[in-house]
């Protein structure tokens, strides 16, 4: 299976060529309106998982309304999980993407569980021209998320069961090093996303700005002496490598941001890359872990 050229698991924008993306998710009609859901894949999927449909939707108004597709949070876990797995498998062919034995089918392990903790498996068919259209489409067509003990993945695939996705086998990359430094230098370069991204006003000064975020990031390192969990490992699936979330109270105290710092092994501290609204933290957090609520619910 070429996996490369697939550059989304779903199509994720109308100009987007069908062709580079992996499976279409059939969208669902409602019968009095004749109006297609599209939504209605990824909520099935949702309510099927242990966290229940309620926990990939956005609390904040000002979260959820920025993304038109639902549920959100659902969407960029499983756009985020099928590029990590795309990845792995060139490097082990056959492990992360199971194919039936009549080349007709395809899975792969979501990362996600079922209400009993089962592995939930998300399954394709692959796309039978009729003939009728020329119109070009997606490989695959999703066909539901299924367990292994489920008749219909026994059907198709048997006892093999591709493996869950990886993103790290360094310990380090996962807690963060006290005995490190954090590298405070660096804000020059980030001014007006440190801006939208933190609670400022457009017309602060460099100068508030910077020292917010300094003063910011010397109350860090105490905090996760007191508590690691305060560090959140993550993937940032931008860079393709393991990097920390490290929040902070954004300047108008609401809200949360998110510095995502990565670590300097030869200089014995952490960079910091850029800053990140709490729904863009999200999104990189959830691939490795469940984000503790203390911190990052929005």
């Amino acid at each position: 299976m070429d996996l490369q050229r697939y550059s989304s698991l779903f199509t994720r924008s109308k100009e987007q060529d069908r062709q580079t993306a992996f499976a279409h998710f059939h969208p669902s009609i409602d019968q009095l309106t004749q109006v297609q859901d599209y939504d209605s894949p990824f909520l099935a999927i949702a309510e099927k998982t242990l966290e229940g449909r309620d926990a990939w939707y956005f609390t904040q108004p000002k979260f959820e309304n920025r993304y038109r597709n639902k549920p959100p949070k659902l969407r960029n876990y499983l756009q985020y999980t099928f590029s990590r797995l795309r990845d792995l498998e060139t490097r082990e062919p056959g492990s992360y993407f199971v194919v039936s034995d009549d080349q007709s089918w395809a899975c792969f392990n979501s990362g996600l569980q079922d209400k009993r903790s089962a592995d939930l498996f998300c399954i394709f068919e692959r796309y039978r021209n009729s003939g009728v259209s020329t119109t070009p489409v997606s490989d695959w067509v999703y066909k539901g998320t299924e367990t292994a003990r489920s008749p219909v993945f026994r059907q198709h695939f048997g006892t093999r069961l591709p493996k869950l996705a990886w993103y790290s086998n360094d310990s380090r990359d996962y807690v963060f090093d006290t005995s490190y430094s954090l590298d405070t230098s660096i804000f020059d370069h980030m001014f007006d996303r440190a801006k939208e991204r933190s609670g400022f006003p457009m017309d602060a000064s460099d100068e508030s700005v910077r020292n917010y975020l300094r003063g910011a990031l010397e109350n860090l390192i105490p905090k996760i002496r007191r508590n690691y969990k305060t560090a959140i490992p993550v993937y940032y699936i931008e860079e393709k490598r393991m990097q920390l979330l490290l929040p902070f109270h954004s300047s108008n105290s609401s809200d949360i941001s998110c510095f995502l710092v990565e670590r300097d092994d030869p200089n014995r501290s952490y960079q910091i890359k850029t800053i990140l609204d709490m729904d863009q933290a999200y999104f990189s957090a959830r691939l490795i872990t469940r984000p503790d609520k203390e911190w990052l619910n929005p």
